[in-house]
């Protein structure tokens, strides 16, 4: 499906080639993990927490840490949900972000309502600035909104070797999870807490 080429776009697009766009984080390394089943015929997340955790294990045992990206989420807090969290963020060091969502669920326009994963604890919520820095009021806000990234108009990869403008804080997630891909260029040593309390 095209979402996921449109994020991983975002999180890691080469720079210095000449060609389309550059991501804050580029050349980074990504892993896909699916978190659906292959014969649907839209995209919906049925293994998403297991694929949280299988990212999180990936990260620590390469020796390092993995940053999570989840551009997706819906309604309904989980005590299991939030226990996969703790033990993907306290145990497996993970770094995780999620979309905060784009506003009401029957269209567009602004919500206050708490969207998860982005509202659990220890994970960074991102909802979306308009273009011009401006909140354009049709993404969700919240108090567990961590981060404001830009999401309206944004470019990136489609399938089909070409490029799309795209809206969403599907789109300002993964703009602020390279931004803490870039960091871990830099400071090598760094903790996920570390690179949470910095952004």
């Amino acid at each position: 499906w095209a979402h996921g080429t449109h994020v991983a776009g975002l999180l890691a697009a080469s720079t210095h080639n000449g060609t389309g766009i550059a991501s804050t984080a580029f050349d980074c390394k990504i892993m896909s993990v699916k978190v659906s089943e292959g014969t649907q015929s839209y995209p919906y997340i049925t293994h998403g927490y297991a694929g949280i955790l299988y990212a999180a294990k990936a990260g620590f045992y390469s020796g390092s840490y993995a940053i999570i990206n989840n551009s997706w989420g819906g309604g309904g807090f989980s005590n299991y949900e939030q226990s996969v969290i703790n033990l993907c963020h306290n145990t497996y060091n993970a770094l995780i972000f999620a979309a905060a969502g784009n506003g009401e669920d029957n269209g567009w326009g602004e919500e206050y309502a708490p969207h998860y994963p982005a509202s659990y604890e220890h994970v960074i919520s991102v909802t979306a600035y308009g273009t011009g820095d401006v909140w354009n009021h049709w993404a969700t806000y919240h108090e567990t909104v961590d981060l404001i990234a830009p999401g309206e108009n944004i470019r990136s990869c489609v399938i089909g070797n070409n490029y799309s403008n795209w809206d969403g804080t599907s789109m300002a997630t993964p703009v602020a999870a390279s931004c803490a891909g870039l960091m871990r260029i830099f400071y090598q040593d760094i903790t996920n807490v570390q690179v949470e309390t910095m952004l």
